[in-house]
């Protein structure tokens, strides 16, 4: 007869170990830091304190969502600021590669700064310095001064407006002038006795 089984006894805990408690959230929050070279806005911060209060936030753990959120905060203004530089720096190139202004000459400027000089002298033309400097000021700020369009037309409109280069001179012109001593008109006595000798 065999002896009776018994069961070994059950040396595995049901009971679970006590979990590690998240720290509490302090009764008041330490200054957040911001990244580097930028600050926290104030108002925002003090709007969501209550909330990570609430939530129960150690002081790290809300540390971590402002850092967070920061950063979010930093490439959203970076966005459209790139968006812009790279715009920008499209329509210069196209205007640099533009056929007409590259065959630009003006003394010893050729291309888009030969197009710049003419550009400058119609500005200087208007005979209103403040006025000019607050027109490139917009051009500047809005980007619009880039604008290949917006160079050729203007371009083209400070060429009626500045005056004219210098001419070399070669002569008095065949279809005009004549040279000292040359006449292709009859003196006067031929032209009062036009059959008689001369």
């Amino acid at each position: 007869m065999k002896p009776p089984v018994t069961a070994a006894p059950d040396t595995t805990s049901t009971s679970k170990p006590p979990e590690a408690k998240p720290p509490a959230a302090p009764d008041a929050y330490s200054d957040f830091t911001a990244p580097e070279g930028y600050t926290l806005d104030k108002d925002a911060i003090a709007a969501v304190t209550p909330i990570f209060k609430e939530l129960g936030l150690s002081q790290e753990a809300a540390q971590k969502l402002v850092e967070v959120h920061a950063k979010q905060m930093i490439d959203a203004a970076k966005a459209p600021q790139s968006a812009y530089e790279t715009m920008r720096n499209d329509w210069v190139a196209k205007a640099k590669s533009d056929p007409d202004m590259a065959k630009a000459v003006n003394g010893d400027k050729t291309g888009l700064d030969a197009v710049k000089l003419d550009m400058g002298r119609a500005l200087n033309a208007i005979g209103d310095p403040a006025l000019a400097a607050e027109f490139k000021a917009a051009m500047d700020l809005t980007g619009a001064g880039d604008h290949p369009a917006f160079i050729k037309t203007f371009w083209k409109l400070a060429q009626f407006a500045t005056e004219g280069k210098h001419v070399t001179g070669g002569g008095p012109s065949p279809h005009g002038q004549q040279a000292p001593g040359t006449t292709n008109r009859p003196s006067p006595a031929a032209a009062l006795y036009p059959n008689l000798p001369h």
